[in-house]
């Protein structure tokens, strides 16, 4: 009688819901999917990078030992890296307990190295002694960056990414390709959240509104402002729900009093309303759902370098979307064919035109193809192969 296979033992080295983190909610998700998978079991590290980042080097050591010594019980170590997660050479130290360990490291990248300028290729522009000392600075910092992030990549045995920037990026700064494997960003399968009506009574919803709505925590590179000023070419009975606050680490704290200003002065504070943080995702899934369009007016620069968990969940929730043409968002607009309403440039009146324009009830189903085709669960069966591989 055949023995049944141990399963691949994982360990990961990442953020949680816990930290409020776009990438911890990633990997919630990720390990949920693979709960009933009998080949894999995945475990988090008991400490998060919004830890590590702030030790000291006592405390870093100690904890890396502690690493290290977790990691003879397991056959893989999986890191989500974003690079604000980590300041100094967490990544390194990691990788390096990863290693001495003798176990496989993974890294998923949720931001191409293409986004950060320290890891664009350094340059003289001139030869006087300004350019010069703005060249070895430029450098010193380059070199910094590659050896706190790049060059521990270049150590990892696989490197999962969700769009064509980050690998190309990847490729670029010396990761071997045949390491690096690709495939789209999942999202949450299908729900039925509880009704509120909640953003009937903080829109004062009359018969004949449309509620546009902004998914998750307000920056600029999420192009907030471009969906209140959108507003203005739009009647009356359009009105916009944002749904999150600013990141509590965020570098613009005051953005959302950016946000708060242009509506009042637009005369725009009855059709905006801000939520502030919603813990709960069923909760947010419901408010969501108590709108009718979902807006992507996202920057060109950062989101053509990460991928939007945010999007799935206008997916997951089947409700038709108007997004900016990024480079990530027109990656999975081809994923089903349709599922995203593009707009043909970076401007809110194209946002405006859009949205007037939009067949709800057909952007609707592709939505509710697109969230078939790539929920977690199948999504996550991937992610499962690529360990089978590493561990053959």
């Amino acid at each position: 009688m055949s023995k049944t296979p141990k399963p691949i033992r994982v360990l990961h080295f990442s953020s949680t819901n816990k930290d409020n983190c776009g990438v911890g909610k990633y990997q919630e998700a990720c390990n949920a999917a693979l709960a009933n998978v009998p080949e894999v079991e995945n475990t988090f590290f008991e400490v998060s990078p919004y830890q590590t980042r702030e030790m000291s080097p006592a405390e870093l050591d100690q904890v890396m030992q502690r690493l290290k010594d977790e990691l003879k019980d397991y056959d893989i170590l999986h890191i989500q890296h974003e690079f604000g997660l980590f300041w100094k050479d967490e990544v390194a130290r990691v990788v390096e307990a990863g290693k001495s360990a003798g176990k496989k490291v993974v890294f998923t990248i949720h931001l191409s190295p293409s986004f950060v300028k320290e890891l664009h290729p350094v340059r003289l522009r001139g030869l006087g002694p300004r350019s010069v000392m703005a060249y070895l600075r430029q450098y010193r910092h380059h070199r910094v960056k590659m050896r706190q992030h790049i060059l521990p990549m270049r150590r990892a045995d696989l490197i999962i990414v969700h769009n064509d920037v980050t690998q190309n990026a990847l490729k670029e700064l010396g990761i071997d390709p045949s390491r690096i494997k690709k495939f789209s960003h999942p999202v949450y399968p299908i729900t039925q959240p509880p009704v509120t009506h909640e953003t009937d009574k903080w829109l004062n919803r009359q018969k004949g509104d449309v509620i546009l709505c902004m998914v998750g925590f307000l920056h600029r590179y999420k192009g907030t402002l471009a969906a209140v000023e959108a507003l203005k070419y739009l009647p009356s009975n359009y009105k916009l729900l944002l749904a999150g606050s600013v990141k509590g680490d965020s570098n613009e704290m005051s953005y959302e009093d950016k946000v708060t200003d242009v509506v009042y002065d637009l005369g725009l504070k009855d059709r905006v309303y801000i939520t502030g943080y919603i813990e709960d995702d069923n909760h947010l899934n419901s408010l969501i759902r108590e709108s009718d369009i979902c807006v992507f007016p996202y920057d060109k620069v950062y989101y053509s370098s990460a991928s939007s968990g945010a999007l799935g969940l206008a997916f997951t929730n089947c409700m038709p979307v108007v997004a900016y043409p990024t480079e990530s968002l027109k990656e999975a607009a081809k994923e089903v064919d349709g599922a995203v309403v593009l707009t043909q440039t970076f401007a809110y009146y194209e946002l405006a035109r859009e949205v007037r324009n939009i067949d709800l009830k057909k952007q609707s189903e592709l939505s509710r193809q697109y969230a078939e085709k790539l929920a977690w669960p199948k999504q996550a069966k991937k992610i499962v192969e690529f360990y089978k591989e590493l561990v053959a």
